[in-house]
């Protein structure tokens, strides 16, 4: 079915790269994409398993499929997604990057001439002349007229910054000596605010945090119910917290950093490689269960 898909497919395509009109690139993505949708439809492959095997994201293979051109990025950069699209189906990725068009920019062939230029005569030049030196006797006059305006004017406004400045620093001290006591009252606060929000952190048997050290594709079911699934970049931090059971599923392991219980940060598997991590609250050991501060 492979080999007969294929067949037809660059049969077709080499009929319109004989023809006299080339077809638009927008057309030949579409017939491209039709071509890898169809092939991984019929596979029972699903679009979010082709985004965590190419490392491509979501929304760019789904351009591809529906002939999106204007959401992909330059040709020869798209040729490379096709690729690996293709090859990921276990495809020949190079025929089919092939088959999308590489447009160079046109190039203009118009010849400048100095007989087209129109000449300027000696009466041309005499007004030019004319016509620059009253706009600089113009400019002259009205920049010595100016000048002494902008010498009053900074005058003036030196002594009301001088003013302002003195206003601004009376209002700071005053403003300082009286909230020194509130200032007081809610740093007592704020320990008590984190004392209490340490308190409740780390209340359920299980706690896992994730580090993203490359991007990667995750999922993360907390007692049962999904509560993350989505692409996270590289430096991201995140925590979840479960009852009885937490099951962490990432599309690149060599990327993601994960911790049990506040312990020891290990890496999840190899790079490029999926991996599943369940932590039950039953078969964590004495030393990997929680501790409460206080």
């Amino acid at each position: 079915m492979t080999k007969n898909l294929l067949f037809l497919f660059f049969k077709t395509t080499k009929q319109k790269l004989h023809s006299q009109e080339p077809e638009p690139p927008q057309k030949k993505l579409a017939e491209i994409g039709a071509q890898l949708r169809q092939y991984r439809e019929q596979n029972s492959i699903s679009l979010d398993k082709v985004a965590v095997v190419t490392m491509i994201r979501r929304n760019i293979l789904q351009a591809i499929e529906e002939g999106q051109l204007d959401q992909l990025p330059e040709p020869v950069y798209t040729q490379g997604l096709i690729k690996r699209y293709a090859e990921a189906m276990g495809l020949d990725g190079t025929q089919f990057s092939y088959f999308l068009p590489i447009k160079a920019p046109p190039r203009s062939s118009t010849k400048l001439s100095w007989e087209n230029r129109p000449q300027l005569r000696p009466m041309h030049l005499y007004l030019f002349y004319t016509f620059l030196i009253i706009c600089s006797v113009n400019g002259l006059s009205q920049l010595m007229a100016s000048s002494g305006t902008v010498k009053n004017r900074a005058a003036t406004e030196e002594i009301a910054l001088g003013q302002q400045e003195q206003a601004r620093l009376l209002a700071e001290a005053s403003a300082a000596s009286k909230n020194q006591t509130t200032d007081s009252y809610a740093a007592v606060e704020a320990a008590r605010t984190g004392q209490k929000s340490l308190d409740k952190s780390g209340s359920k048997p299980v706690m896992v945090s994730v580090t993203l050290q490359a991007e990667s594709w995750m999922q993360v079911e907390v007692d049962g119910k999904i509560d993350f699934e989505g692409i996270l970049p590289i430096g991201t931090v995140r925590t979840w917290q479960a009852d009885r059971k937490l099951v962490v599923l990432a599309g690149n392991a060599g990327g993601v950093m994960i911790a049990l219980n506040n312990g020891q940060a290990e890496l999840l598997g190899a790079p490029g490689v999926p991996k599943e991590a369940v932590f039950q609250a039953d078969q964590l050991k004495p030393s990997e269960k929680p501790k409460n501060e206080g």
